[in-house]
């Protein structure tokens, strides 16, 4: 029915990974053109949109496109049991398996979940800012305004800004032009986003990573970055507050 074989393996955890941060269970849309996914939180505050192309793998066999259902927090669980230097093959026969192939050979499966439910569809937003930052200086930004509060303001006008403000006291994180890697701003624009919320999204990406930010005022946050040859893109909705 299914059958494919990764070597690239810390690019499989981030993939699993990314899409832990935000859910559970989701659909894996299996396809002769790789592995989709897109899918809302529990709270209905942020959305994942996944793809992993076929050229991600060395070997990539589909008998009949299918959607399957995933318990994400499980097979978090046992992707992080694979080592680096394995090989990873995957199938789907009744189940959702995984061969890691190294010193030794340890196969685990993982029963698929009913799945009725639709992908819900992309928010369709005329954002007014696009930046494009690495992963290690909006990480550490965000670990500075942590100190402050739980939640920031993202604001674009002729910079880049990262503001929180909480019970004891405040921060302003300013980011230069020449840490960015490009940036695109039509008006002013401010946000405010969980800074849990922000993190979680980030969590698979790695510190050398490009982080894609979309924005507009007071409108969900999309957020893109690649994971080897995939890729991913969540929205986030913002808090309608003042900071």
């Amino acid at each position: 029915m299914f059958n494919a074989v990764i070597s690239d393996t810390k690019s499989w955890k981030n993939s699993v990974d990314a899409i832990a941060a935000l859910i559970d269970e989701g659909t894996l849309d299996i396809g002769e053109d790789g592995f989709k996914l897109r899918a809302m939180d529990p709270s209905q505050i942020a959305l994942i949109d996944f793809f992993l192309p076929k050229k991600a793998f060395e070997e990539y066999k589909v008998d009949k496109e299918t959607s399957i259902g995933i318990d994400f927090s499980e097979l978090s669980k046992i992707t992080r049991r694979c080592r680096l230097e394995d090989n990873i093959e995957l199938s789907l026969d009744s189940r959702f398996s995984m061969k890691f192939s190294g010193e030794t050979t340890r196969k685990f499966d993982i029963s698929v979940i009913d799945s009725t439910s639709s992908p819900p569809k992309e928010p369709n937003i005329d954002f007014t800012v696009e930046i494009k930052i690495g992963a290690s200086i909006l990480k550490e930004s965000l670990k500075d305004a942590e100190q402050i509060s739980n939640h920031v303001a993202l604001l674009a006008d002729k910079d880049f800004e990262i503001t929180a403000e909480g019970d004891t006291g405040s921060v302003d994180i300013k980011i230069p032009s020449d840490s960015i890697l490009g940036m695109d701003i039509k008006e002013k624009t401010k946000s405010v986003f969980s800074l849990d919320q922000l993190n979680n999204l980030l969590k698979a990406a790695d510190q050398s990573s490009i982080i894609q930010l979309k924005l507009k005022s007071d409108s969900p946050l999309r957020l893109e970055y690649a994971i080897g040859e995939g890729r991913v893109v969540y929205y986030l909705a913002p808090r309608i507050e003042s900071v």
